[in-house]
């Protein structure tokens, strides 16, 4: 119960929970543990979930052709994981979503999860919240990409997302901010003699 309370906690900062709306939630959660390495989406196929990870963190990543990665965003604790595209569009994902360390989550389906919308008002809200943050998200990283070098969105990560920084190898770091290695590297050593 201990993990439910997390994800209460978590929920009720986006939109306040009613007990029973709580409760009935707490019925369709199942807890779930994957190993470091295991895939919790795997591209191709279709996405059907949506986890709360209460310990560990994920990766959502692209393949490309040629079997090079791009690393697109990070999922840590007390974050919804879910590959929203392929449940909203109903498609197989284009991508995956990939363990990186040992990952406890509590998992429903996306269609129980859809039900709760007409339920209550507090689901909506919920969604809504979820779906704003997403998209703020992922506006602030297109911005970074278009208007921002390298160092400079090193220094968006640090102050905004640090856990990234701490948590994450340095070859998915310099993936996600779309470099090399090696120049993240050098970005790296440079700040450090500033």
């Amino acid at each position: 119960m201990i993990k439910h309370k997390l994800l209460f906690n978590a929920l009720n900062e986006w939109a306040p929970i009613p007990s029973n709306e709580w409760s009935a939630l707490s019925e369709v959660l199942q807890e779930r543990v994957l190993g470091k390495g295991d895939f919790f989406l795997k591209s191709g196929t279709m996405a059907e979930e949506v986890g709360f990870i209460i310990s560990g963190f994920c990766r959502q990543f692209y393949i490309h052709e040629d079997g090079s990665e791009s690393n697109h965003t990070f999922n840590f604790e007390n974050e919804l994981v879910a590959g929203y595209p392929s449940l909203l569009e109903k498609v197989p994902s284009k991508y995956n979503i990939q363990a990186m360390e040992n990952v406890e989550l509590l998992v429903t389906s996306y269609a129980e999860f859809e039900e709760f919308f007409a339920r209550h008002p507090c689901w909506e809200r919920l969604g809504r919240k979820v779906a704003e943050w997403n998209y703020l998200l992922k506006m602030q990283r297109e911005t970074a990409f278009l208007t921002k070098d390298a160092k400079e969105r090193y220094l968006d990560v640090f102050e905004t997302r640090p856990e990234i920084i701490r948590r994450v190898p340095q070859y998915h770091l310099a993936s996600y901010l779309g470099i090399t290695a090696s120049a993240l590297n050098r970005i790296i050593k440079r700040l450090e003699k500033e």
